[in-house]
């Protein structure tokens, strides 16, 4: 067994938990844990993506209108909107494990129970608890992975965690496919509606309520920063034992990096304000164009005419969507956080635009029409808006202390999820004048950010957590 050691293990001098994160190599531990919070991250993608399947059948059985669907599309966005933000806050300051508990154990319940809603209003109700559920879920879990991955791994991990989103859509798609007949309104199974049994069987993933109780603990900067030194040089043993390492540190050597109290004024500091402002507004783009493309991306892909090849096309999409991951895994650590997300953002958008005036029945006079063009650029919107997902959960979490972290993604993702919510509700309203006409604002949205980013985003490549 490998013998790990710290400068303070030899003189006294203090030691962050941070600098003894960056100290051990990644291993058996980060797979582990990987592969827990993947796991909720796929279950997350399934809970929110499962109504865009779903919405075809209730526009027929319950009467909605374009305007009605968007907003029963949004209702999981908007409840995202409190559950990041309130996640992320109290994640903070009674910790992550406690509340990623509490957030799996509410989205995975009431996906579940949205196959029992009588209608419009309860069903948008079940979706916004479940939103509140997935908003905490997501932002803690990025935390928590980025709390235990060493700086040089750090980036690569989180577009990792962003590839078992990709897989949980792939997930949806496959679900759909095997309970939901493409445009078919009326179907069932054993006599129950085909849609209930699609939302049931997308709350089973609340059996990681019992993994989270048994394979995850504390993260050791929260327990250092909130003064419990010794839970934190048990936490930071056990994670060096797990990877073939010793870990020989006094509990009073271990200081906190951000010693602050945890405090959601302090993203409104001079010192944080810019990066708070910058990264909501990133956030704001790249969920207005996500969601505004992809809860509408069924309803769109058959009004094209491919009705009976949707489930294969979409599951395509997802492998591209996960090829995208995979590629900015590879290029993050290397080219920085900021480039290729300036570069994902931007082709993004332009891939978008592809995909838009491709449409049947669009003519500007380039002669971009047919089939390989708009499934070029729908593969493409799918591979680029993922890259940028890929980056944008760690880069994120490097913008922030650890007193703030959870809070500053929880914020920034919570804001963003307005425009999220807008997304669907804008496609809903401008579907009537064409798809084409609902799908452009999300492409210059996208093109927009990537300029944003690449203008005035920080690097923060390299920087171990504080």
């Amino acid at each position: 067994m490998a013998r790990h050691t710290q400068s303070g293990d030899q003189d006294g001098s203090p030691v962050t938990v941070g600098s003894v994160i960056d100290s051990l190599p990644a291993g058996r531990f980060q797979r582990r844990l990987l592969l827990v919070t993947g796991g909720i991250w796929a279950s997350v993608a399934l809970s929110i993506l499962v109504i865009s399947f779903t919405i075809p059948v209730h526009v027929a059985v319950w009467g909605l209108s374009p305007v009605e669907a968007g907003i029963l599309g949004s209702g999981t966005l908007f409840g995202m909107i409190f559950g990041a933000s309130l996640g992320g806050r109290y994640s903070d300051r009674h910790g992550r494990k406690r509340t990623l508990v509490v957030a799996v154990a509410l989205f995975t319940s009431c996906t579940a129970l949205t196959g029992l809603a009588t209608g419009l209003r309860s069903a948008i109700l079940l979706r916004i608890l479940t939103g509140i559920g997935v908003g905490a879920s997501v932002t803690v879990t990025a935390t928590y992975l980025s709390e235990h991955v060493p700086t040089q791994w750090r980036g690569r991990y989180l577009a990792y965690l962003e590839g078992f989103f990709a897989l949980g859509n792939l997930a949806t798609v496959l679900l759909a496919a095997a309970i939901l007949p493409a445009g078919a309104t009326d179907a069932t199974v054993f006599g129950i509606a085909a849609w209930r049994v699609t939302f049931v069987a997308a709350g089973a993933p609340i059996v990681f309520v019992g993994l989270i109780h048994t394979q995850l603990s504390e993260s050791p900067y929260y327990l250092a920063r909130t003064g419990d030194r010794s839970g934190a040089s048990d936490r930071l043993a056990a994670i060096a034992a797990e990877n073939g390492h010793t870990f020989d540190i006094e509990p009073e050597q271990l200081a906190a990096g951000d010693p602050e109290k945890a405090s959601f004024r302090r993203l409104f500091r001079p010192e944080f304000l810019g990066r708070t402002v910058l990264i909501s507004v990133v956030w704001s783009g790249l969920n207005l164009g996500y969601y505004g493309v992809f809860i509408w991306l069924p309803d769109t892909v058959q009004a094209a005419g491919y009705v009976g090849g949707l489930y294969v096309y979409l599951t395509v999409v997802g492998v591209f969507q996960l090829l995208g991951v995979l590629t900015a895994s590879t290029l993050v650590d290397r080219l920085g956080r900021k480039r290729v997300l300036a570069g994902s953002f931007s082709l993004s958008g332009l891939s978008t635009g592809l995909f838009t005036l491709a449409l049947p029945g669009v003519d500007v006079g380039l002669g971009i029409n047919g089939t390989v063009p708009l499934l070029s650029g729908l593969f493409a919107t799918g591979f680029f808006i993922f890259a940028s997902f890929a980056v944008i959960f760690g880069y994120t979490t490097e913008l922030f202390p650890t007193g703030i972290r959870s809070s500053g993604l929880g914020f920034a993702s919570g804001l963003g999820k307005i425009a999220a919510v807008a997304g669907p509700i804008l496609a809903g309203w401008l579907v009537p004048f064409g798809y084409a006409v609902a799908l452009a604002p999300f492409a210059v949205a996208l093109l927009a950010t990537g300029l944003l980013v690449g203008l005035f985003g920080p690097e923060t490549m390299g920087e171990t957590l504080e």
